[in-house]
């Protein structure tokens, strides 16, 4: 009984061992699995970069936990695998063309600025003939500048004045243009198209004014002949007067031709501003103007512009442009027996806003 108790103890004993190795075993070997799966998802160093490039387009960036652990304990074994992305952005980014900022004078008190609003104001004499008397001349000029080589604008001129010792006058010119422009840093050069508009006719009022004075005269004529006694005298004295009022009366006329268009003006104009220092620019124009009352202008401005922008501190902070302006004006009619050539100078300011 003793040896059947000895036998039973013995192989319970090797059963016991058995079992112990065994589980042992399928436990390694369950480890050894797991950790087979995470080095074929792991990607070796050896791969070379446009591979991982050409995988992270289309994976994202991914993080896997592999977990291995025994039924009934807390040890938890995890393997981690993180995939390094390489991200390649397309080099869609075009840098914009910046604009260019122009500030180039023109003539009419306004200058080329590539962009937004220049407005200039002028003030001047103007000089008609030797025999008219010199006239105050205000001007204004209002331009957009709608592109780099488009611009329109407006710009009013105003005459006022005593124009000979028997008239005075406002005369008034309204006139809008197209330019086209060619720019360079330092120089621009444009070509504009005209349409104005005159706003006096001095021939009814001229006509009235001298059929006035030409009673007067014979007024004083008759008074003269009723107080002489020598009729011949008389006669002589009668036809000298009437003799000197022709000569003023056709000088008059002359003043007359410079102001005496009426209704709409087509015209055509070139002009340059050049802007070879910092502070100093230079300008000039000519053009061509034909009136419906069949009147020819021709005109010539050069002129000379100073660059306050540069000497102000606020203009240079808040503003496109200023500058102040000298012009001067040569203009001559045609078709109108005018042989002079008028005369205007203009002091004026511009800003570009």
């Amino acid at each position: 009984m003793r040896v059947f108790f000895l036998v039973l103890l013995l192989i319970l004993n090797v059963y016991a061992e058995a079992k112990s190795s065994g589980s042992s075993r399928s436990r390694s070997q369950g480890k050894k699995q797991k950790t087979t799966v995470v080095e074929k998802k792991t990607a070796p160093k050896s791969v070379d970069k446009s591979t991982s490039v050409e995988k992270s387009k289309t994976t994202p960036i991914s993080t896997t936990y592999d977990a291995v652990a025994e039924p009934g304990k807390d040890d938890v074994v995890r393997d981690t695998i993180v995939d390094t992305v390489y991200v390649v952005m397309p080099d869609t980014t075009k840098l914009k063309s910046k604009t260019k900022n122009y500030n180039i004078p023109l003539p009419h008190q306004t200058a080329f600025l590539g962009k937004g609003l220049s407005v200039g104001i002028g003030a001047g004499l103007f000089k008609a003939s030797d025999d008219c008397d010199c006239l105050g001349v205000w001007q204004g000029q209002l331009e957009y500048h709608y592109s780099d080589f488009i611009t329109g604008g407006l710009d009013v001129r105003f005459f006022g004045g005593t124009l000979d010792r028997d008239v005075m006058l406002m005369y008034q010119r309204y006139r809008l243009n197209v330019r086209v422009h060619k720019a360079f840093s330092w120089v621009d050069f444009y070509a504009s198209a005209l349409l104005g508009l005159e706003t006096t006719d001095l021939s009814e009022f001229r006509k009235e004014i001298y059929d006035g004075v030409h009673k007067k005269h014979d007024v004083a004529d008759s008074n003269k002949v009723a107080k002489n006694d020598d009729a011949d005298s008389s006669d002589d004295t009668s036809e000298d007067s009437d003799d000197d009022f022709d000569k003023i009366r056709d000088k008059e006329n002359n003043c007359e031709k410079m102001f005496a268009l009426d209704g709409f003006t087509l015209g055509f104009e070139v002009g340059m501003g050049v802007k070879p220092f910092r502070y100093l620019g230079f300008m000039g124009n000519a053009s061509y103007e034909f009136n419906f009352s069949w009147a020819q202008l021709v005109s010539f401005s050069p002129g000379i512009a100073l660059n306050l922008q540069e000497i102000w501190p606020w203009a240079g902070k808040n503003l496109r442009s200023t500058w102040i302006s000298f012009e001067v004006v040569f203009q001559r009619y045609f078709n109108r027996n005018v042989k002079e050539w008028a005369l205007a100078g203009f002091v004026g300011i511009q800003f570009g806003i």
